[in-house]
């Protein structure tokens, strides 16, 4: 009986596959798009119609692509890669090198200095990509992105990342405002822990306030940058969300920033994050009251200075507070603390 049943279910398997075979290649695709992307692979290694249904670009758009160290052994592979059918329209692309085993591979100065030229040309092939419309460099190794290829932002791109595991050049930094400066696409942008006082004041407002999204916190800041930024906000601004942290072995003094110009760009926010800046008691007022009278903010979170935290608290209304939190969705005063040894 056994052996009658497994013979009737292989029978029933083959009509059930003979007649998925036979259905019209844009129902396989409607099928596909309920598979997520290693069922997807597995699925286009059935068949060359179903490999087909697979393989068309759009279907790949939202892939996440990440390029390795494993890439590395000829440029020519991360090229036809990106050349490919499956892969030519991909718009997300990650760059994750882990140096340490690229140091592995390097015995003598020659080895080096090919690593460099392999590394430089991968930059510039991933850099190029004409569909990319969002890229984290998670880890990549500085020394390995031309500043010249970084003038020039991919054309689509909406979205840039740059981890703090990349320490950028000044050089760098500047190629990238620059470029940023001319490329209307972008709207998102994330570099942390980087050091942008050689960046002239006035362009890095003009590219904050041309975006939507920012993070520029645990980073190199100087005050004439702060005030350019907050002052442009305060004009005409796209910017909706910003985070900003001044990393020093100090606060960053911003108590020169006039209180009201100061509370106006604050509230032409939706989300602010602000952390190691030194403010007035009368500055952070100014803001809170601002919140009250007209203010797009969702979301507010200031680090206040260790040793003027009770102090500046203390002074400031409690029922403004109150007011105020009840207003936000979010609303944190934080005990902000530098460690020397920290960096």
């Amino acid at each position: 009986a056994y052996n009658c049943l497994i013979h009737f279910y292989k029978r029933t398997l083959t009509r059930i596959m003979t007649e998925i075979s036979m259905l019209p290649q844009e129902m396989i695709g409607k099928v596909f798009e309920y598979l997520s992307w290693p069922e997807l692979g597995r699925a286009m290694m059935v068949c060359r119609s179903w490999k087909e249904v697979g393989e068309q670009p759009a279907r790949w758009r939202e892939f996440e692509l990440v390029v390795t160290e494993k890439n590395f052994g000829d440029t020519d592979v991360i090229e036809k890669t990106l050349e490919s059918e499956r892969f030519s329209q991909v718009r997300h692309l990650i760059l994750q090198v882990r140096l340490w085993r690229l140091e592995e591979r390097i015995k003598s100065e020659s080895d080096w200095l090919r690593q460099v030229r392999i590394m430089r040309e991968i930059f510039r092939i991933v850099w190029r990509h004409p569909h990319t419309e969002s890229m984290y460099i998670l880890s990549f190794g500085d020394w390995y992105m031309d500043p010249e290829e970084m003038l020039v932002i991919p054309p689509k791109l909406k979205s840039l990342k740059v981890s703090k595991y990349n320490n950028l050049s000044a050089e760098q930094v500047q190629a990238l405002f620059s470029g940023m400066k001319t490329q209307d696409a972008l709207t998102h942008l994330e570099m942390i822990g980087q050091d942008f006082s050689e960046v002239d004041p006035d362009s890095l407002a003009i590219v904050v306030n041309n975006l939507k999204c920012v993070n520029i916190s645990d980073s190199y800041l100087n005050f004439d940058q702060i005030q350019a930024i907050f002052s442009l906000l305060a004009q005409n601004s796209k910017l909706k969300e910003l985070t900003i942290s001044a990393r020093t072995f100090r606060h960053l003094d911003i108590t020169g920033i006039n209180a009201v110009n100061l509370a106006v760009s604050v509230n032409k926010l939706q989300s602010l994050l602000l952390n190691c800046f030194t403010m007035t008691r009368d500055q952070l007022e100014t803001v809170l009251r601002h919140v009250l009278l007209k203010s797009s903010l969702k979301k507010l979170v200031i680090g206040i200075p260790s040793d003027q935290f009770e102090e500046i608290i203390e002074e400031i209304p409690e029922e403004l507070i109150c007011e105020v939190v009840k207003k936000l969705d979010v609303f944190e005063l934080v005990f902000d603390t530098i460690y020397d040894d920290e960096w």
